[in-house]
């Protein structure tokens, strides 16, 4: 899978591209015209298979091969305009439209990638897993909460000199309770960094595909009627779960 996402607006002037490479696994930033920081060929984020399988999921599901060709148009000059060019296995299609006239289903795909672009990495499904296969270097949770679909975290470590790599991972599988529990913990790769300055810094996380896992599992219900109570691993905590019990309602 590629897609390639080129994104325009004409109040705030915004003109760059990006492209997923479902491959290599990165999302890479191609072109930056203006109101966006990074250099061409920059690597913006390294995905994993899960959260790879989690976008092309989206896509998928907007049937987007079914709007080749399409140009659903523009609103008004304030909203990001889109033009995607997306490729998998089944072939390519291209589709273009403002952030208000794309079909709901895209528009939700098409923003799962601004997030990304923007920091917000989708969380990691992976029932399977254990944390001790993951990099755990040391950090410290000032805060966490969830508001709408993410999970906002606010997280101290020590470095400065390199950009650590954070990640958020559901395991262990549903716990049957009333509402049903499931765990997180917070995945931190400081890649050896040699620097020691206390780094404070606001991390946010698409739980999106926590809703999609549920709703594969349980069913679909009337929005906002479904709760699922988070357990983000915090040793630091007091409390029986040894973790921060969040509600994220749906």
């Amino acid at each position: 899978m590629e897609i390639r996402l080129h994104v325009t607006d004409g109040l705030a002037g915004a003109d760059y591209a990006v492209v997923l490479k479902g491959g290599s696994r990165t999302l890479v930033g191609e072109a930056c015209v203006s109101f966006c920081d990074f250099e061409p060929g920059e690597v913006l984020t390294n995905l994993t298979r899960e959260q790879v399988d989690y976008v092309w999921t989206l896509f998928d599901q907007a049937n987007i091969h079914a709007l080749d060709g399409e140009d659903f148009g523009t609103e008004c000059c304030d909203q990001f305009h889109f033009d995607v060019d997306y490729r998998d296995p089944r072939g390519r299609s291209s589709v273009r439209g403002s952030s208000e006239r794309l079909p709901q289903a895209l528009k939700n795909a098409v923003s799962s990638l601004m997030g990304m672009v923007g920091g917000t990495q989708p969380v990691i499904v992976d029932f399977d897993t254990n944390p001790s296969s993951w990099p755990r270097d040391p950090y410290q949770i000032g805060d966490a909460q969830v508001e709408g679909h993410t999970l906002e975290a606010r997280l101290s470590y020590g470095g400065g000199c390199m950009t650590h790599d954070i990640k958020a991972v559901a395991w262990g599988g549903w716990m049957e309770s009333f509402p049903v529990q499931v765990r997180l913990f917070l995945s931190h790769e400081d890649f050896d960094d040699p620097c020691d300055a206390w780094i404070t810094r606001d991390f946010t996380f698409d739980l999106v595909p926590l809703k999609l896992a549920y709703q594969a599992a349980y069913g679909l219900s009337e929005p906002g009627t479904t709760t699922l109570v988070l357990l983000l691993d915090d040793s630091q905590v007091a409390s029986p779960q040894g973790a921060r019990v969040l509600e994220y309602v749906f």
